[in-house]
């Protein structure tokens, strides 16, 4: 996924570049731009997940290199800083993963509310 791509499109989602509607919504203007853009933001949080599980790994990892007191605090305090880093990280994931469930549901919304509309319309066709 190029990086251009992905600020652009998600420009689209957090500007509404797709067009806004009332009441903070937004107006896509077909389903594949909708697609594209579920696609990269769930993108976006797998990698976030795959951050974190790597925070967490990290932090698994810590050791002090000695017994004396200076090399007993830094481990400390790194896994303070990692500690940190997991409860930003996890609320990011958080954000994202509710983020691509509240565009899923839009998109579901958006394909029922297609389909009714090409029924009626074949309806005054007579097709």
């Amino acid at each position: 996924m190029g990086e251009g791509t992905l600020a652009r499109n998600a420009g689209y989602v957090v500007i509404g570049s797709g067009g806004g509607g009332a009441g903070g919504n937004y107006v896509f203007a077909d389903l594949d731009e909708l697609d594209a853009i579920i696609d990269e933001w769930t993108a976006i949080r797998d990698g976030v997940q795959a951050d974190g599980r790597k925070l967490l790994q990290a932090q698994q990892l810590i050791v002090a290199p000695a017994k004396d007191l200076m090399s007993q605090l830094q481990p400390a305090a790194m896994n303070e800083s990692l500690t940190k880093a997991i409860g930003h990280n996890a609320a990011m994931a958080d954000y994202a993963d509710g983020y691509v469930q509240k565009l899923q549901a839009a998109r579901a919304q958006y394909g029922a509310d297609d389909e009714q509309a090409a029924a009626r319309m074949r309806s005054v066709d007579g097709g």
